[in-house]
């Protein structure tokens, strides 16, 4: 199951090329990962099982988190972090351990993976750093000699696979440093955030059924660290800034309704002036006043339009998921578009393209960003759709049938081995029409199809979509902010309870147009790698028949105190 979700669904981020000679003799931490790894694999060369190849991946961030409720402040903490993960192949790349495992480690059930905590000043803890370094390698080398043993002996019994591809494929030796951000970057103004925070928090206060109000700020400054055995080293750095917004009410039948307001820049001084925060949290109280006292809605087929942020997620969760090459080679994944390259699989005129290398659209700052994936790979744009035909997909240094090279789409968070995985979603179209054609198109489909009305999905939070074979491949979107669009001509009417549900190949033969509106969609996505930051860019689009159901909703009664300062 992969999940998305709004404030958990990327820098002032000036990457500039700094030449090897430039800083980078200099870069202790550097210095110790290259001396290590060519050591560890110069002495596992004499081990039974010797490694064919290593790598050693760190994540050092800094992070300042200012947090406040209603008006007063929660949290407010800057720390500091530096993990690595060392990857090791054992074998060759027609059969490495990784073939059944795509984790380097074992998993622990409340943990996940082991990770490596590096001190964080390496000039005076030499030796401590190659302590951690060299325990886990010990773990990860054991693990992997485990696996590989498993590895050797099931392919023995199991049938012949289908996909022949290598297990592991060749990539360009890179060569890629960036000096350490200045001290001034690295922090923000703690006392200057936490009265901003209070300030937009505040709109909550003394509002009558609001039982969340919330304003978070978060800025994080991640410095990357790769280094392998071909010789390939990149250091690069990902500054970001992040501003959320929540807000919860719920109705009087126990349903909860939370609402949320995302705001992205690499620079905490591009993020939005609090005036235009505050407006926009006081629009989302509106909102929940209305939703308190919506209509609860049956399960729906039939049409509908989906708004750029609702149709960025549908698009990541039911299409981008499925493009996400490394996942193929399971026997167990779904391997939905594994043998449709040429074939439609949109509409003609749409394209779809995934582009970590692009940092703004249409002015807005891009989560997806980044220069060198997490195996040390240059990022590269893949057209996945051009003209409605299925072109390519998202490949890392594990190849599948058709499909021998990487692109650069190998990602993970702390802990984990990478796979491959989106960054920058961008779903366009050759044929748009205006947010007034795509209307009159939805009553006309509406009455075409003799309902009462369509359906409007303006805002969605989060969605989740199984891709295996195992079970069903479906997907599961949740929609915040739902209006009924009538065929006669009343006002939209504002409704709850709708979760947007479907199977893919279906949902997507039902897409008839895409308007000229393209809006960007932010956030993290969490599936087997972890939780990496993305965008999707989608136009508003319409499909001429969606599936809903009813959303879960709590049981538990409503507060029997009244909120305070609101009697």
């Amino acid at each position: 199951m992969r999940k998305t979700v709004l404030v958990i669904f990327s820098c002032f981020l000036s990457l500039l090329f700094v030449p090897k000679t430039y800083g980078q003799g200099q870069d202790k931490l550097l210095g110790l990962l290259k001396e290590e790894l060519a050591q560890q694999m110069k002495e596992l060369k004499g081990e039974e099982f010797p490694p064919y190849h290593m790598n050693y991946r760190v994540i050092d961030v800094t992070s300042s988190v200012v947090s406040a409720s209603f008006g007063a402040l929660m949290n407010s903490q800057q720390y500091r972090s530096r993990t690595l993960v060392p990857q090791i192949r054992l074998g060759d790349e027609k059969l490495d351990n990784f073939r059944f495992n795509q984790m380097g480690s074992a998993m622990s059930r409340f943990q996940g993976p082991s990770v490596a905590r590096l001190p964080l000043d390496e000039e005076n803890n030499e030796d401590a750093v190659r302590q951690a370094i060299w325990d886990e390698v010990n773990n990860r080398y054991k693990f992997a000699v485990d696996m590989y043993q498993k590895t050797k002996a099931e392919s023995s019994v199991n049938v012949e696979e289908e996909d022949k591809a290598p297990y592991f494929s060749e990539a360009k030796v890179e060569k890629y440093y960036e000096a350490p951000l200045p001290a001034e970057k690295m922090t923000i103004d703690m006392d200057q955030w936490a009265a901003r925070m209070k300030e937009i928090s505040a709109v909550f206060k003394n509002q009558p059924g609001i039982m969340k109000g919330d304003a978070i700020m978060i800025y994080t400054v991640e410095r990357r660290y790769f280094v392998n055995n071909e010789g390939t080293e990149v250091v690069q750095n990902l500054p970001y800034a992040r501003i959320m917004v929540f807000g919860e009410t719920k109705a009087d039948d126990g349903m909860e309704l939370p609402l949320n307001l995302s705001y992205f820049a690499y620079d905490p001084a591009d993020l939005p002036a609090n005036d235009k925060i505050i407006a926009d949290a006081k629009e989302m109280v509106k909102t929940l006043e209305a939703l308190r006292v919506a209509p609860v809605v049956d399960p729906y087929t039939g049409p509908a339009l989906l708004s750029g942020p609702a149709s960025g997620v549908f698009f990541h969760e039911i299409f981008g998921h499925r493009i996400e090459g490394q996942r193929m080679k399971s026997e167990n994944d779904g391997q939905t578009f594994k043998k449709m390259i040429g074939q439609f699989v949109l509409p003609e005129g749409m394209h779809v393209y995934d582009d970590p290398t692009l940092r703004q659209y249409a002015g807005e700052d891009l989560n997806g960003f980044y220069k060198y994936d997490d195996q040390g790979v240059k990022a590269e744009r893949v057209d996945v759709v051009v003209n409605g035909k299925l072109n390519d997909f998202l490949m890392t240094r594990t190849p599948i049938d058709g499909h021998p090279r990487t692109n650069g789409h190998a990602r993970a968070s702390d802990g984990f081995d990478p796979v491959s995985r989106q960054s920058n979603l961008v779903i366009e179209t050759s044929n748009p029409k205006t947010p007034e054609e795509l209307r009159q198109l939805l009553i006309e489909e509406v009455k075409k199809q003799g309902k009462e009305y369509g359906y409007f999905f303006k805002e969605v939070t989060s969605g989740f979509t199984f891709t295996g074979k195992g079970g069903t491949n479906s997907f599961n979107v949740t929609p915040l902010e739902v209006y009924k669009v009538f065929a006669d001509g009343r006002p939209d009417q504002l409704v709850r309870g709708v979760d947007l549900i479907g199977t893919p190949l279906s949902m997507f033969s039902n897409i008839i147009y895409a308007g000229n509106d393209a809006r960007v969609f932010t956030g993290m996505c969490g599936a087997e790698s972890g939780s990496i930051p993305v965008t999707a860019i989608s136009p508003t689009i319409l499909v001429n028949k969606v599936e809903t159901q009813r959303k879960a909703k709590s049981q538990d009664i409503l507060p029997i105190l009244p909120a305070p300062g609101t009697k």
